[in-house]
């Protein structure tokens, strides 16, 4: 199925622990900002609705670097991407500590956008040459488990950090993990030889002639909905809905986050082992991937009408459990049918559908916030897109996940395009 060799057949644990930090990193980076929200709020007299613009910034300036971010981890590869976008994320972040004004913030939460994006690109190209197939949705979960990590460890730690030093150090001391990141990675990590790759008629720009590709874009952007309402939001619904201060909402905050890791590893360990027992890939996927969507649907529409503080945030922490249970299956779809000379292209094209919904997501909560008074309609809003976009693309608009696009290719001159 691939020409990358793979330089070990146990689990590298050393490569495994970067990619997990990575991307815990990656969640210390952006979750600090919705930790420090409420202080912009009281203290400087931001609206919710600027709150929700800055954190949109960051999503969009993110979702369009992607576009470019899997074509230069494919050109680069993974030991120079990595790297450099690691170090620009992280100065940017530390960055964001000089000032309190809209503009200066926005312009330094656009830079940690375009340097996280080769983030997902490089990591998943890293997977594909690293780890054994049979290793490949756990090695998956345990990549993405690394941000809900960072989500659980990060609301807290940032709470600590602004409550005992103030705000600029939320910002300083949480990019410098960064930095210490790039220096162990380029330390460690040692690039498999280069070997000529199997070759595929299929280009990038060729991706979006399938229908799975869509799909799988679309699916999520449901999805990632639904993470980045509760990765934004759940800090400023603890302090401004529920009345905790804001270290109390730090510590309460990464519970669901603490679930979420569990409950990622959970689900590429289970769906490694179902496909090795015999199932389809595009079985597994979707039964795993639409099972958690629906579950997290209905945890935060119980959440949304639940009037006791604890019973709300019980519901909450459920849901997300619930769609963390999918995300190694969603996150897998692409490296199960992507030609691997396109695999972080096509890494990039799904993230970046999905961060077209995700980036949403903070601005229309934080309007339907000033609108409604509460979280009840964002969170019912919230609901909705991951069932209808999230479940209905896996459900209607996904199709074969057994073969990669390359090898569907005379299909795809023989008959129509929406047929694949």
């Amino acid at each position: 199925m691939s020409a990358i060799p793979r330089v070990s057949r146990s689990v590298p644990w050393s490569i495994l622990i970067l990619l997990v930090s990575s991307q815990m990193i990656a969640y210390i980076d952006r979750v600090n900002l919705s930790v420090a929200a409420p202080v912009f709020i009281r203290q400087y007299h931001w609206s919710t609705t600027e709150i929700g613009v800055l954190f949109s910034i960051f999503n969009w300036v993110f979702t369009i670097a992607l576009l470019g971010a899997g074509p230069f981890v494919d050109w680069l590869r993974a030991r120079i991407a990595y790297p450099v976008g690691l170090g620009l994320w992280s100065v940017a972040t530390m960055l964001c500590g000089l000032s309190a004004a809209f503009a200066p913030l926005a312009v330094f939460r656009a830079l940690v956008g375009i340097g996280e994006a080769p983030m997902i690109p490089a990591g998943q190209r890293v997977i594909a040459e690293i780890f054994p197939k049979e290793q490949g949705t756990r090695a998956v979960a345990a990549f993405f488990a690394g941000n809900k990590i960072g989500l659980a460890v990060g609301i807290p730690f940032a709470a600590v950090i602004l409550s005992t030093f103030g705000l600029p150090w939320v910002f300083y001391i949480t990019g410098a993990l960064g930095i210490v990141w790039v220096a162990w990675f380029l330390a460690v990590y040692r690039e498999p030889p280069r070997r000529d790759e199997t070759k595929s008629t299929i280009r990038w720009s060729t991706l979006l002639r399938y229908r799975n590709t869509w799909g799988i874009m679309i699916a999520t952007g449901g999805y990632l909905y639904m993470y980045y309402v509760f990765a934004t939001w759940l800090p400023g619904y603890l302090v401004i809905q529920r009345h905790m201060s804001i270290l109390n909402s730090g510590w309460i905050g990464m519970l669901p986050f603490i679930l979420a890791v569990i409950t990622t590893l959970v689900g590429g360990w289970a769906a490694d082992v179902v496909i090795a027992r015999g199932w389809r890939k595009t079985v597994a996927r979707k039964s795993f991937a639409v099972g958690g969507l629906v579950l997290a649907t209905i945890f935060t529409l119980l959440g949304a009408y639940a009037e006791n503080v604890w019973v709300a945030v019980t519901f909450l922490i459920l849901a997300v459990g619930s769609f963390s249970f999918a995300t190694p299956s969603i996150q897998s779809m692409s490296v199960d049918i992507a030609p691997r000379h396109v695999l972080s292209s096509l890494v990039s094209l799904q993230n970046f559908g999905g961060n077209v919904g995700g980036s949403f997501a903070p601005v229309i909560t934080g309007m339907l916030i000033s609108r409604a008074g509460n979280f009840t309609l964002p969170l019912l809003v919230t609901a909705g897109v991951a069932l209808v976009f999230g479940c209905g693309s896996i459900l209607f608009l996904i199709g074969d996940l057994d073969h990669e696009l390359a090898e569907q290719r005379s299909h795809l001159e023989s008959t129509p395009l929406t047929d694949h």
